[in-house]
């Protein structure tokens, strides 16, 4: 980067800095026309970018920036007054200014933005002449919009060179032409410049003029030593601010505040953040990782004395890695109030457009999110304050009926609430009618005249949310169109966000955003279901509750159970994800209570494993996309758990009718009424198929159903499928792939399968057998060689067959 690169790049970052609080002051300043320290605070940013922008040759930005600073000196001398009209011209020159700035960050030039009908109106209020302001400023924002329109068009018709094509001589080539064409663009700005009579600092040495160069790269040094000291950054030309007259000087200072402190800043690039979050968040994993080996090892080799020393490293990695973890957060951090400032401004620009008067009171402006939160936040909020302004704040005429003062208040906060940020934004507008809500949807087809009769008016409120939905009586520049609160809802739910909404009619309405503080790490709650396991983000989980199966009710098709006061929908979530499940039926359940907004939903798992920071990890291109699953992260053990994606789940839940949480009381129920012989059902293991024969024979007589699986492999299948409702097992020992032992332990794991009858039949008559057979399950061992009659009392005493079938 050659030196007037540099400068320029410090001019940019430090005039955008300056301006960036502009729209917000000038609001103010329109309220508090006789704040002093505020006006000259709004002078001395127009001063500086002035000077900066004449020593960098930007004439048109120069031009605007001189006309403003000549209306900003007249106010704070007392010789004009802040009114409205004369707002709206200066506000509509910041305008400008930000647009120039932008053009010269893109372009390095501030040509081809027309400022002259702006600084006429400038030149008009400076002389005293205030007539015809406010129609002069709405015919010139039109003017803009075509002007921009004109250009863009412009702009895509024109070809661009096709360097990609071209050969290295015509780059070169090319290359020169634009840097002589720029060259001589300077030159000609600085001799008319010197033939107008205007003292210009001197260009930027030329290769060769070492000494010049030594003294610019001396005197830039002392600039930014001296910026660094200043409060507020000075223009990197130091030669003309130290023009400014004595009086000037003192006016730029803000009056009667306290010398600040020194801070020492450097400006870090936002990719190697996000480097650095991804590296904390692998050695958050290690940390876990690392914590249950500990545990592992602490379990198997206790009483050792290596112990107390390796749990000593453990908590020294696991607190250092904590610390370095919120350190790094906090690099990210940006106070929300970068995006609350805009809103003074675009208060001020409605109230005027909608005739209504609207304050703005704004507070926890200093509470920190995560930058790439920050960005995404700004959209919502300003859909959410635009439509409070039109829909909630009454005009002056309406409010004073109403008994209310002719000023409405949007106050906006926010603040910190466990791991989340809450943004609160309160109106003391005329609140939301219910009836009225629910009507207009029932119009719009947006929900039935059955749903509508039984929702509650804290679910009405949500009804603004719904795509399509407006109450708007018609499209205006503001709202009307039925789009906009739904953005807000998906652009908050992206960010694992909820909202709340309350409201009264004519009292007014309260919308909550309630966001995590980062979106890398989060708290979550680990479950599983079978062999599976799932992580909820904590921040969506109200409560978790442990219920018995006789609290479960089904209501037209649909499980629920009573939650204290409230009706509590149910589902499990294997029946969300597909996992196949034998266990359904266990004395006990775990019920994890799901918030979103006004919306609950009780998620059934079968076991808690706990709370754990996760590292929130993408499923990548071919993964990405599942439905109801936001990602992954790696468990202490090393294991990969799927994090849930809660808004996805609760709406998926809504298609899952009643869980089969009972099987294994309909499965005894229906054992206990048999009617005939046919109703038992017998299933003979055995992978000799002569053996499944005699047995197979053995049982015939009885009249009893009867399933054959030639190993214990097939027979577990054949279980698991719940096609049948068994009674009784006959299970040979010696067979392929599963043998009987291991067969009795798999099928005792289940509480469904924990009173079936498992009947060795087998050819080992040792003690050591019998005894093993005992212990996997088996409640009766048949020797072979055996008699048919004998096999057939044993299956008829173990599944209580009834004498009259016989």
């Amino acid at each position: 980067m050659d030196e007037f690169q540099e400068i320029l790049q410090d001019f940019l970052v430090e005039s955008f800095e300056l301006v960036e609080k502009l729209d917000e002051d000038l609001v103010e300043l329109e309220a508090h026309p006789d704040d002093l320290e505020l006006l000259n605070g709004i002078f001395r940013v127009a001063h500086t970018v002035k000077g900066a922008s004449s020593f960098l040759n930007f004439d048109t930005l120069t031009h605007l920036t001189h006309h403003m600073e000549d209306v900003l000196n007249k106010a704070r001398h007392g010789e004009l007054s802040i009114t409205p009209d004369v707002m709206d011209v200066i506000l509509e020159s910041i305008d400008l200014m930000k647009a120039l700035l932008e053009k010269i960050r893109d372009t390095s030039s501030d040509d081809g933005i027309d400022v002259a009908a702006c600084v006429a109106r400038l030149d008009k209020i400076s002389n005293g002449d205030l007539s015809g302001l406010a129609d002069a400023v709405v015919a010139q924002e039109a003017q803009d919009k075509e002007d921009a329109a004109a250009a863009e068009e412009a702009e895509e018709a024109e070809a661009e060179p096709d360097y990609e094509n071209m050969d290295p001589d015509d780059i070169e080539a090319e290359i020169e032409r634009l840097l002589a064409q720029r060259q001589a663009e300077d030159r000609a700005k600085r001799e008319a410049k010197i033939a107008a009579g205007e003292e210009v600092p001197s260009m930027p040495p030329e290769p060769g003029e070492e000494e010049a160069k030594e003294d610019k790269k001396k005197e830039k040094k002392e600039e930014k030593s001296e910026a660094a000291k200043a409060p507020v950054p000075t223009p990197t030309a130091s030669t003309t601010s130290k023009k400014a007259s004595s009086e000037d000087a003192k006016a730029a200072a803000p009056a009667k505040r306290a010398p600040a402190a020194v801070e020492q800043t450097i400006r870090v690039d936002v990719k190697r953040l996000d480097h650095l979050m991804n590296l904390i968040g692998e050695l958050v994993l290690a940390k876990n990782r690392l914590i249950k080996i500990n545990d592992d090892v602490e379990e198997r080799y206790e009483g050792e004395e290596f112990l107390e020393e390796l749990n000593q490293v453990v908590s020294i990695v696991s607190l250092v890695t904590t610390d370095l973890q919120i350190a790094v957060m906090k690099t990210r951090m940006l106070p929300i109030g970068k995006v609350f400032n805009k809103f003074p401004r675009m208060i001020r620009d409605l109230s005027r457009e909608l005739n209504k008067k609207i304050e703005l009171v704004i507070s926890g402006e200093d509470t920190e999110l995560d930058k790439s939160i920050v960005e995404e936040i700004g959209d919502p909020l300003v859909h959410i304050i635009r439509n409070s302004c039109d829909h909630g704040i009454e005009t002056p005429e309406e409010r004073l009926v109403k008994g209310k003062p002719e000023v409405g208040t949007i106050a906006l906060k926010a603040y910190n609430e466990g791991n989340q940020i809450v943004i609160q934004i309160d109106d003391d507008g005329k609140g939301l009618d219910p009836e009225m809500l629910k009507a207009k949807s029932l119009e719009k087809g947006i929900i039935t005249e059955k749903e509508a009769e039984s929702m509650s008016d804290k679910e009405a409120y949500t009804l603004i949310f719904k795509p399509g939905f407006s109450t708007a009586a018609a499209v205006t520049s503001v709202s009307g169109r039925g789009v906009g609160m739904d953005v807000v809802k998906t652009n908050i739910e992206k960010l694992n966000g909820i909202i709340d909404i309350d409201s009264e009619v004519n009292v007014g309405t309260s919308i909550k955003l309630k966001i995590p503080l980062t979106l890398a790490i989060i708290q979550a709650l680990l479950v599983g279901v079978q062999e599976e396991h799932y992580a909820i983000p904590l921040a969506s989980v109200l409560e978790t509750v442990r219920i018995s199966k006789d609290e479960i009710y089904t209501v037209e098709g649909r499980s629920v159970m009573r939650l204290r006061d409230d009706v509590l929908s149910l589902v499990h979530i294997g029946d969300i994800f597909e996992v196949e499940r034998i266990l359904d039926a266990s004395e006990h359940a775990y019920v994890v209570v799901l918030g979103l907004g006004t919306s609950k939903l009780g998620l059934i798992v079968d076991i808690l494993v706990g709370q754990e920071e996760i590292v929130i990890k993408s499923l990548g291109d071919y993964l990405k996309g599942i439905e109801g699953i936001a990602g992954a992260t790696i468990r202490g053990d090393g294991g990969v758990t799927l994090i849930v994606d809660v808004v996805a789940l609760m709406s998926m839940a809504k298609d899952v009718k009643a869980t089969a949480l009972t099987n294994n009381g309909e499965g005894d129920a229906t054992s206990n009424e048999k009617t005939k012989a046919s109703d038992y059902t017998i299933m003979v293991v055995d992978d000799s198929k002569t053996d499944r024969t005699i047995m197979r024979k053995s049982l015939e007589p009885m009249g009893v159903t009867i399933v054959e699986a030639n190993d214990g492999q097939e027979a577990l299948n054949i279980l698991k499928s719940g096609e049948y409702n068994f009674d009784a097992m006959l299970i040979d020992i010696e067979m392929p792939r599963m043998d009987g032992y291991t067969l009795a332990t798999e099928i005792k794991k289940y509480n469904r399968y924990k009173n079936l009858p498992l009947i060795a039949v087998t050819s080992r008559t040792g003690k050591s057998d019998r005894m093993r057979g005992v212990e996997s399950g088996m409640v009766e061992y048949i020797t072979k060689p055996y008699s048919a009659d004998y096999l057939a009392s044993v299956v008829q005493r173990n599944v209580n067959f009834k004498p009259e079938f016989l």
